[in-house]
This record gives C-alpha cells, sequence and structure tokens, in this order.
C-alpha cells in the first residue's frame, strides 16, 4: 500500500477508537521506514516531520499521533546529532515503533486488570461511542460479574455505541442500546460511567466523542461516579498543551446526510469535544488508577 493509500484509510477510521488509530499509524509508519530509499540524513529528517504531520493532520484530535510525532522526530534528531549512521536510525526508529504497538497491547491488559478492580462493585454501567480500552475493562469485569449490565449510548454523528453493544452481547453481557438523550433517564440506576478518551491534556481536560462532557456533567450532578480509561501514550506531548486540538467538526453531510437544511440553517458537525477533569472520579492508565491531580506524576513509557 502507497503511503497515499494509507494516509486516506486513517482519515477513513471513522468508527475506530483512537488506540486503534494510533496503532495503524504506527504500522504506516514502519512500511514508510521500510520504503525509504534517499541516504542524505537531512533530507531524511525532513520527510520524517512532513510524514508525521501528514498523520496528525488527519486526526488531530487523537493524541497517540501527536506522541509518536513527538517521540519519533526527538529520537531521530538525537540520533543525528549522534551521527548515527541512517539505516541504524531507521532501524532504531523501526524497533521503537514495534515496541509501541507491543505495549499498546500490553497495556490494554493492564488497564482492564486495574478497572476491574476499581469498577468491580458496579451493576450498572454507562458507555458511550466505542473505546477499545474499555471494551476491555467491561469484559474483564464481566468475567468476574456475570449479572453486569450496560447501558451504551450510540454517539451520533458515526453511531459507533452499535459497535460496542455489538461487541458486548457477544461476549453475553446484558446490553441496552439507546440514544445520547437518554443520559439522564438512566442515571437513577447507574452504579458508575465508564468512557475512553482521544486525548488527555495535563492543563486539566481530556478529549472525546462528543457527549461525553454532558454525560460526565449528569453523572456529576447525579453523584455518579465517571471513570476514564486510557493509556498513558494519549496524554499529550510538551507541545500540545493547550486548547490547540481539542474539538474537532467533521462536514454537515455527517449529520445530515438524507436531508437538505433550508436556508438559514446551519450545521453543526462537532465531532470531539474537550471535558474538564473535575467531573472525572479517576483515571484509569495501565499504571494503576488515579486521580486527575496525580496522573501528571504517571511513568511515561517510551519517551512519550
Amino acid at each position: 500500500m502507497e503511503w497515499a493509500e494509507r494516509l486516506r484509510a486513517l482519515e477513513g477510521m471513522t468508527q475506530e477508537s483512537a488506540t486503534e488509530i494510533g496503532v495503524a499509524a504506527a504500522q504506516a509508519l514502519e512500511a514508510w521506514l521500510r520504503a525509504w530509499q534517499d541516504q542524505d540524513p537531512r533530507a531524511f529528517l525532513e520527510a520524517l516531520d512532513e510524514a508525521t504531520r501528514q498523520l496528525t493532520d488527519r486526526k488531530p484530535t487523537t493524541a497517540p499521533l501527536h506522541n509518536l510525532r513527538y517521540r519519533m522526530l526527538q529520537f531521530a534528531g538525537e540520533m543525528q546529532r549522534e551521527r548515527v549512521p541512517l539505516g541504524q536510525m531507521r532501524e532504531e526508529l523501526a524497533d521503537w515503533l514495534r515496541g509501541y504497538r507491543a505495549h499498546v497491547a500490553e497495556s490494554h491488559a493492564r488497564i482492564a486488570h486495574h478497572g476491574a478492580e476499581a469498577l468491580a462493585e458496579c451493576e450498572v454501567i454507562l458507555t458511550l461511542s466505542y473505546s477499545s480500552t474499555v471494551y476491555a475493562v467491561l469484559e474483564e469485569l464481566y468475567q468476574h460479574n456475570p449479572d453486569l449490565s450496560v447501558v451504551v449510548f450510540e454517539a451520533r454523528p458515526f453511531l459507533e455505541g452499535r459497535r460496542m453493544a455489538q461487541a458486548l452481547a457477544e461476549l453475553g453481557v446484558s446490553v441496552t442500546l439507546t440514544v445520547d438523550a437518554a443520559m439522564g433517564y438512566y442515571m437513577d440506576v447507574a452504579s458508575a460511567v465508564l468512557t475512553g478518551a482521544e486525548a488527555v491534556s495535563l492543563e486539566g481536560t481530556f478529549v472525546n466523542k462528543v457527549g461525553t462532557r454532558p454525560l460526565l456533567t449528569c453523572a456529576h450532578v447525579h453523584g455518579v461516579r465517571s471513570y476514564v480509561a486510557t493509556e498513558t501514550v494519549k496524554i499529550l506531548p510538551p507541545t500540545l498543551r493547550g486548547e490547540s486540538m481539542l474539538s474537532a467538526v467533521g462536514s454537515p453531510e455527517d449529520i445530515a446526510a438524507d436531508w437538505v437544511p433550508p436556508p438559514g440553517v446551519e450545521v453543526s458537525p462537532v465531532l470531539y469535544e474537550p471535558t474538564p477533569d473535575r467531573l472525572v472520579t479517576a483515571y484509569i492508565t495501565e499504571e494503576g488508577v488515579v486521580s486527575p491531580l496525580r496522573l501528571a506524576t504517571l511513568s511515561r513509557p517510551l519517551g512519550v
């Protein structure tokens, strides 16, 4: 697959989680490294800068892509200053990418373990959209609590909640799929809210699918605990700790595909939104369950 094809495939990943997109980007960069032919180190670094920028441009709210870009450029720059031969530099970067993918796979298992412990007493969990990390936690929790019930909000406009509902039902979990507007209705029976994250900022917010903020706000008002399951590779690098990428919009067709808005109606296709972590009870990470205040103290594997 050519690089342009890989970029188009990445851009078309609307049903996949941030973790899955990050892994796909790592695989794309491995292929890019294998295909590189020029022996000029400076040209290589310039091309690597451009390739990683193209990835983040396709998915600006997805923190794993920003971390891939940040660490690869940092690592390549260090090797250039140490005059590492270009062939070795490419192999070192490829090894790091393979380690990244292995770390993500291991992180899921560890997050699932920590999450199942934190939510052990929960009978009904509310979640929104699809998150592979949330799915891993619920799968582990169900092994210990076969009476678990999950309410999944569908997550417009791409309805990723349907994927989550189907995956959980195939496990045998008791699942209810409902519209996003029913959040308040289900708070009276909820034991906890569990969501994933596209990105986490150490400045006091995390980014996820639109609908996450009202879900956690509603939970806060009703006194329901809210947890965010996330790998530490989703914590934004030092170059992105502001509001620069905390929201994203799609196209009007995402909202009104089969409807032509009349004159005077503006369609607002917001896809992602920031949520203040004052609404978060704790983050569930591969390093353990921590409060928002302690998030910055976690170890950052793989240098990101």
